[in-house]
């Protein structure tokens, strides 16, 4: 959980204020009357809000904006984003199904879209020259990319059926949740290649140049884990899974060129199941914040995990935004 407590609720946001509002206060909601599709966006007495949720597909906070679809496995994931009237930043996520986590592919351990024969024996080993699990992109809704100030320009999607390195830390069934800050074709010009972890020499060097040290979080260190068509990785080894605790949830900054690129919770599969059946609770987590940002615009405090019973689907999210200016 890279040092930070699970935060109870929705903390700062326009979500939480079903959890503190007074009696005769108004949260806002969105609604979907029964037996409907369509998303109205509503205040409702917070009084109301629980029945409401229970007895309809309705949601806290501001209607959301669907972006891409994809599918992984015999399963879908879609990108979400919501925000406020005035096109500040609620949440930017994905909302995985609860059917797609019965229907995740077990094996391979990846897709074969990036692969590079590194012994030159003219074929490919699944599991030792191949990188980046099963993995697709997601675009949120262009309205929100053209009216929203987050430097957020898509996300992608990596399950990994066996985990990945470090052995005895990364190697359990999990996803890899990348939201990127950085054009999509930055991304894919990080090449399959002979160097560290599959990676083509000269995007190797390139994606290993450091940024300041006032752009990067505490703790975040840089532990040669450049994967292509993602970047580096920074890593809080710090985090409970290294100092002997079962990997959960953790979060990481991605590096490319000296500029952050992406923003990362890895979550197992094994805690959004626990979601689903109560043994883990829904949840913000804030992980370490840089002293510095490279670029002006809204940047999320925590990353959020979340099960909708009502509609059957768990949400992975950026949230709590503040506006910050480049320093």
């Amino acid at each position: 959980m890279v040092g930070a407590a699970v935060v109870a609720g929705m903390a700062a946001t326009l979500l939480i204020q079903a959890n503190t509002a007074s009696a005769g206060d108004d949260v806002a909601v969105c609604f979907v009357p029964r037996g409907a599709t369509v998303e109205q966006d509503r205040q409702v007495p917070a009084g109301k809000v629980d029945r409401l949720l229970r007895e309809t597909r309705s949601y806290l906070g501001p209607c959301a904006l669907y972006g891409d679809t994809v599918t992984i496995g015999g399963g879908r994931i879609t990108a979400y984003t919501q925000a406020t009237k005035r096109d500040v930043p609620v949440s930017i996520g994905m909302v995985i199904p609860l059917a797609t986590l019965g229907t995740l592919p077990p094996e391979p351990p990846n897709d074969g879209s990036t692969c590079f024969d590194k012994n030159a024996d003219g074929t490919v080993d699944p599991h030792t020259e191949c990188a980046g699990g099963h993995s697709a992109p997601l675009r949120p809704h262009p309205r929100f990319l053209s009216t929203v100030d987050t430097r957020f320009t898509f996300l992608t999607i990596n399950w990994n059926p066996s985990g990945h390195i470090p052995i005895g830390v990364y190697n359990v069934p999990h996803f890899d949740a990348h939201f990127y800050l950085v054009p999509d074709a930055e991304r894919l010009a990080i090449d399959p290649g002979p160097c560290p972890q599959l990676v083509a020499c000269d995007d190797y060097e390139v994606a290993k140049r450091p940024a300041a040290e006032r752009y990067v979080a505490p703790g975040h260190v840089d532990v040669d884990a450049v994967e292509p068509r993602m970047g580096n990785h920074l890593i809080n080894t710090s985090g409970p899974e290294f100092t002997g605790q079962p990997f959960t949830h953790t979060f990481i900054y991605g590096l490319n060129d000296a500029r952050i690129m992406f923003y990362e919770p890895m979550i197992t599969l094994a805690w959004l199941q626990g979601l689903v059946s109560g043994t883990t609770a829904d949840g913000c987590v804030r992980p370490a914040q840089p002293a510095a940002w490279q670029r002006s615009g809204w940047y999320p405090l925590t990353y959020c995990m979340r099960y909708r019973e009502n509609r059957n689907e768990i949400t992975v999210s950026l949230e709590n935004f503040v506006y910050r200016r480049a320093g």
